[in-house]
Parts: C-alpha cells; structure tokens; sequence
C-alpha cells in the first residue's frame, strides 16, 4: 500500500510597506502639514494685522472726537482778541507732519480732572511729538487764557502714543481752497481740515490716516465783527 502523499506546504504571504512606499507616504503627509501651517499662520498673521489696525483706528477716533469737540468749543472775546486768536504753526514728526494748534476753549475735552485748568476757559495746544520715551505722540498742553504763552510754563502730557503725526489746514474763503499757513491774528478759522496720522500695519508701511473737516460756529460771528470793527477804523 503507498503512503499518501504529503499536502503541500501553504506558503504564508507578507503584506506591508515597502521603505519606498513609507518615504512616499512621509513626504505627503510633510507637504499637507506645511500647507496647513502657512495657510493658519498667514491667517492668524493678517488677524493679528486686522486687530491692530482696528486698536489704532479707535485710538485715532478717540483723539479726533476729542480734538473736534474742543475746537467746536472755541470761545472769543473782542475785549482782547490777541489772547482768544487761533494759532497754527507747521512742523514735522517722525519724517511726517507735526503741525501745532492753539486755541481757547471751555470744553472738558482732553483735560485731567485733576487738572487746576480743568473747568473754565483755559488755552489748549495740541501738536504730535518726541515723548519722555523717546516715541511720538499727541501732547497737549494747557495754560490760562489770558497767559502769554512765552512767559509760562504750560502743563503738558500725552494722550496717545499710536498717533504720530498731525496736520491742519485751513479753508480760505475768498480763493475757495484749503492753505497750509494761517496768517490772520485775533481771528479764528471758520473752517478747518484736521488729518492724524497711525503707525502703518507694516514696517515702513504707509501711516493709517484719519481726516475730518470742522466748521467752527463761533467763526461767522467773529468775522463779521472783525470786519466791522475794521471798517469803523
């Protein structure tokens, strides 16, 4: 009798990954890594741009809201013109305009409460410059109204440091344009263009800019009466 023969030896087959196939696969999975990190830093990047330049506006906005309503305060007497006169003189900060304005006002606007010139009529200059930490930003100094600027020693502080520039100009009525220069003494503007300039989004970036123009109301009244008054010498 012959034995049977022997079944044959199931042969058992590996299945895996060849060392070509994992680089392959590592490759990829680097190439969708990297894709989805630059597209959430870009992302978090102009978030990050977005709120900044959102902070700036509102600080900007806040100086310019606060600047319209004192110069819309603007108080004058004929008694003594030279002390009530708006002033207007050019600069220049941080590469930019730094343009400086006085006037006198009764509004609360931009004054401490501690301030011993917080209530009544007081003399305001605004203008944007060098700080005691070595950065621009909006000063504003106050002195009585009746003061003369050069012989006293105005109180000074800083409103914001975001904003670093300023200019004004001022609508002339007969050529029907805007000036840079304001040359009438013992008289106000009637209309004026204020401009703040922001630190840029991006280094050497061009400045945010925030610009109104304001009508004084007191101005039509003080025209006339400067008018009459030189008719009558």
């Amino acid at each position: 009798m012959k034995p049977l023969p022997c079944p044959p030896t199931a042969t058992r087959q590996h299945h895996g990954f060849t060392f070509v196939e994992l680089l392959i696969a590592l490759a990829i999975m680097v190439t969708a890594f990297t894709v989805i990190f630059t597209i959430f830093n870009a992302t978090l990047n102009a978030w990050n741009r977005g709120t900044d330049a959102l902070t700036k506006l509102h600080h900007g906005d806040f100086v310019m809201d606060q600047l319209v309503q004192s110069l819309r305060s603007m108080a004058f007497f004929d008694s003594a013109p030279e002390f009530y006169e708006f002033r207007l003189d050019k600069g220049f900060a941080g590469g930019g305009p730094g343009d400086t304005i006085s006037w006198v006002t009764s509004s609360s606007a931009f004054m401490p409460l501690d301030s011993p010139y917080a209530h009544g009529l007081r003399r305001l200059n605004f203008t944007v410059g060098r700080t005691a930490q070595a950065q621009y930003g909006v000063k504003i100094s106050a002195l009585p109204h009746l003061a003369d600027p050069e012989e006293y020693d105005a109180e000074e502080w800083v409103v914001s440091t975001r904003v670093i520039g300023f200019r004004c100009r001022i609508f002339d009525d007969e050529l029907g344009q805007w000036q840079d220069g304001w040359d009438e003494s013992n008289a106000i503007p009637s209309l004026v263009e204020l401009t703040l300039y922001m630190e840029p989004e991006e280094r050497y970036g061009r400045p945010i800019t925030i610009q109104r123009a304001v009508a004084i109301p007191l101005a039509p009244a003080v025209t006339s009466l400067v008018s009459f008054t030189e008719s009558e010498l």
